[in-house]
């Protein structure tokens, strides 16, 4: 990624990479234990394939990026025992320490007695981290993730890992992990951040403009005047992101972000922005605007596609802003709602797609901008490949503007992330028919492959005041007509 720096907030301006269809998912269910499961697990560094670069950007700030490093691993619980693959991206502080953050992959499996051949028995944790390194190069780090496949699909673990001062990657000190394997939630509901403290704690700032928490809320006024006329997705935005909170979606589980979006100020272009995804990935970016909204996806090497978009008219005050995402292996299904904040069951606006890991359609620039009037020149397919699973969240403005426009304004409270289960449906190819009943006209049911028939009798049960059937859809029968009958 290139970032950019930001002459007016003085932060870098950095790509964050963050949809009425009915869907039905077909689940299997998932294990679940009794009660949380404390363990402790030592590991040590088995090779560098990725060392990383250390840069330093033009504030004299240094940074890390890209190291990838693997670890054995050997719990006290075999749920924990394994290879892990850990990324790591940080930023060193004005003491010497490090801030440490990224993403870690555990293959569950079992180690032979020399403890150099490995072999997986199924089931990965997908974890995410983030801690310090001191000046002596010890280690304080707090890691969630949760398990698919195996005996660990849908828990949940919380750890914390240290290590004692020494060389940066010594593969003679150990890390030490003491941890918890916990069931997976049912359905829950956690405040990200209610902003009552009026203090911007733990976030990244990506953009052009001001964020501040002020009146116990969150705001993101965009400063876009005299820049050249709005042509990217990336132009003429401000973001505001929370880092990787509970950002792994379990198999069978969807994670719903929502937040109150108090107020947007009037202008045609002007948009709040929920997304949801990683900076160093890719993510996926619910945009509503006064009257449109869209859905779109962002994968590293500034893809963008525009999964979908609609023309509808929205209130741009007391609404809520939801983005959920469920997993359903190897998919990704995307929700996009707007709520009445008064009422959250009354929703204003919905649109669903699936990401699935073949290219999926999506809409074109002529198709975008014909809905919306406005024209982005870099649109483009959906590229193959496994969807997004790992996530963080943002929250800020976009708009479409000359570089005249007045300053848009985005007002936010209540960020939360909502957890469920997605419940086991069971899902038949079947059509119902269904008409009013007469006292005076008796009629039966014919099914065809084609409207010229040939036509063939089917069983009609009678109902009081109705007469309905649910039958196989085939392509023996996918015409049906009434026919009078004595």
């Amino acid at each position: 990624m290139k970032p950019e720096l930001d002459g007016n907030a003085g932060r870098r301006a950095q790509r964050l990479g963050l949809p009425l269809a009915a869907t039905l998912l077909l689940l299997a269910a998932l294990p679940m234990t009794a009660a949380d499961t404390p363990y402790t697990a030592t590991g040590w560094v088995l090779g560098v394939p990725v060392p990383g670069i250390w840069c330093t950007n033009a504030q004299g700030q240094v940074g890390l990026r890209g190291n990838a490093h693997l670890a054995q691993v050997v719990g006290t619980d075999p749920r924990l025992t394994g290879r892990r693959t850990i990324y790591v991206d940080g930023a060193v502080q004005a003491d010497g320490s490090s801030i440490l953050y990224g993403p870690v992959y555990h293959e569950v499996g079992t180690w032979d007695a020399t403890g150099t051949n490995f072999t997986a028995t199924g089931g990965m944790w997908e974890i995410s981290y983030r801690g310090f390194m001191g000046t002596n190069g010890s280690l304080q780090l707090h890691l969630l993730g949760s398990g698919w496949g195996g005996t660990i699909d849908g828990l949940c673990l919380d750890e914390t890992l240290t290590r004692v001062a020494g060389p940066t990657l010594d593969p003679t000190l150990p890390y030490l992990y003491t941890g918890t394997i916990k069931p997976p939630p049912l359905n829950t509901n956690a405040v990200v951040d209610n902003f009552d403290d009026n203090k911007l704690i733990g976030f990244t700032w990506w953009g052009y403009g001001t964020l501040v928490e002020s009146n116990m809320q969150f705001n993101a006024i965009g400063s876009f005047a005299g820049l050249p006329p709005t042509t990217s997705l990336w132009d003429t935005y401000l973001f505001g992101g929370w880092g990787l909170r509970n950002g792994i979606v379990p198999n069978g589980r969807t994670l719903e972000w929502r937040a109150d979006l108090v107020s947007l100020n009037e202008n045609a272009t002007n948009m709040a922005t929920l997304a949801v995804g990683n900076e160093n990935y890719g993510a996926y970016y619910l945009e509503k605007g006064r009257d449109f909204a869209f859905v779109w996806k962002w994968v590293s090497g500034y893809s963008n596609s525009m999964l979908a978009c609609d023309r509808v008219a929205t209130p741009n005050t007391n609404v809520v802003l939801a983005l959920a995402l469920t997993r359903v292996q190897p998919n990704l299904v995307i929700t996009a709602r707007v709520l009445d904040k008064a009422d959250p069951n009354i929703v204003l606006y919905e649109r669903t797609v699936v990401d699935t890991p073949n290219a999926d359609p999506t809409v074109s620039s002529n198709q975008f901008q014909a809905l919306t009037g406005m024209r982005f020149v870099d649109l483009a397919p959906d590229p193959a490949g496994i969807p997004l699973t790992y996530f963080g969240l943002a929250l800020g403005v976009f708009q479409y503007t000359d570089g005249t426009s007045p300053a848009p304004k985005a007002v936010f409270d209540n960020l939360a992330l909502w957890t469920s289960e997605v419940p086991r449906v069971g899902v038949e190819r079947a059509v119902r028919l269904s008409w009013p009943a007469s006292s005076t006209i008796n009629y039966s049911i014919e099914g065809a492959p084609t409207v010229q028939g040939p036509w063939r009798p089917v069983q009609d049960p009678v109902l009081p005041g109705l007469q309905q059937m649910s039958l196989p859809a085939n392509d023996n029968m996918g015409f049906f007509r009434l026919r009078q009958t004595p």
